[in-house]
């Protein structure tokens, strides 16, 4: 399975705990935003498959599992797939083999990292074209969208737009000596700007041999990586960052974005719905996307104090494991609050 990156890929993202059918792997890939989807992430610490195959059909992810079950690296019985000694050993393998690939620890930045690349890719060319005094050129990025929301960025940094391309050059080529040859010449394929009209994907992809799904976590990876570096040595590339995770609603929906401020604002759960015109259960699923994407703080004050204290104790004395089971007990226990104490027990045993 070597030449096999896409099902060696997804085989590294299980682990010895993780349980899931095929429909589920799916759903993950394709970023839904669902409260059991987004828990389906977190249980099984899926964090970097979302969102990141969208296009893959179940008819692909069939053809995947397929071979990795065919192969003897995961085991499937009653729908759901684990993963076998012989795949820990596959996966073991392909780590060694692809050690840039890492796993991100959190859902909170699936939608900044491609806005990130584009606008890295965007703010380069802007910076190109101004030191050679252009200004008729096709901008890399073309919604008005876009290009008014970097003008803002460039604007508020207040400084020369001389002073800002040396900086961000300067950024540039210390970014570039920090990853290996292959990465940086990678990342460099990519750039448009002056007399410079970069190379397509499928270029690239043919001149490095990847797959399209190579190619995917490639960027995704390296968007992320070029996000990390120190905010001293980076401030430019750091404030781009931070910026454009604003842009993408921190990680959010829109939806669940706003309810998130309304809520932080000291606005009761009833009346943001109400001011809203939306139900109270999809404003509690709005607090559940904001708990399992950016760990949200403030999940307990919509809990009853009685519920959390008890379902604490049935949980620790082993009584209850499931949410029928809890009901029984706990007759006016709802699922909502019963979800969120399941999530705060899954990450306390990490």
């Amino acid at each position: 399975m070597a030449d096999h990156f896409l099902e060696n890929y997804i085989l590294s993202l299980f682990n010895k705990n993780t349980i899931v059918t095929i429909k589920q792997l799916s759903l993950i890939a394709s970023g839904k935003r669902t409260p059991s989807v987004l828990f389906n992430v977190e249980k099984n610490k899926l964090y970097v498959l979302f969102g990141l195959f969208p296009d893959l059909s179940i008819k692909e992810w069939e053809r995947i599992i397929h071979i990795l079950i065919s192969e003897r690296q995961l085991k499937i019985a009653d729908d759901r797939l684990t993963l076998t000694p012989e795949g820990l050993k596959e996966k073991k393998d392909f780590n060694k083999d692809y050690p840039f690939i890492n796993n991100l620890d959190q859902l909170r930045y699936a939608t900044t990292k491609q806005l990130f690349w584009n606008r890295f890719i965007f703010i380069t060319q802007i910076f190109s074209e101004y030191s050679h005094q252009n200004k008729d050129y096709v901008p890399y990025l073309s919604t008005i969208e876009n290009q008014l929301s970097i003008k803002k960025w460039l604007v508020g940094y207040r400084k020369g737009m001389d002073e800002l391309t040396l900086m961000w050059f300067k950024e540039l080529n210390a970014l570039l000596k920090s990853f290996p040859t292959e990465h940086s010449n990678f990342i460099a394929s990519h750039f448009v700007g002056y007399k410079t009209n970069g190379s397509t994907s499928r270029q690239i992809k043919n001149s490095n041999n990847l797959s399209t799904e190579h190619y995917k976590v490639l960027i995704d990876q390296l968007s992320y990586q070029i996000a990390q570096r120190d905010e001293k040595s980076f401030p430019l590339l750091s404030s781009l960052w931070k910026y454009t995770h604003k842009d993408s609603d921190e990680g959010l929906s829109h939806s669940a974005w706003l309810s998130k401020n309304l809520l932080e604002n000291g606005v009761s759960l009833g009346e943001v719905a109400k001011r809203r015109n939306l139900k109270n259960n999809t404003i509690k699923e709005h607090i559940l996307e904001c708990v399992l994407i950016e760990n949200w703080p403030y999940y307990k004050r919509y809990i009853a104090s009685a519920h959390y204290t008890n379902l604490h104790n049935l949980f620790e004395s082993k009584q209850v494991s499931t949410y029928s089971e809890a009901k029984i007990v706990l007759e006016d226990l709802d699922f909502f609050s019963y979800r969120l104490i399941e999530i705060e027990r899954i990450r306390q045993n990490d």
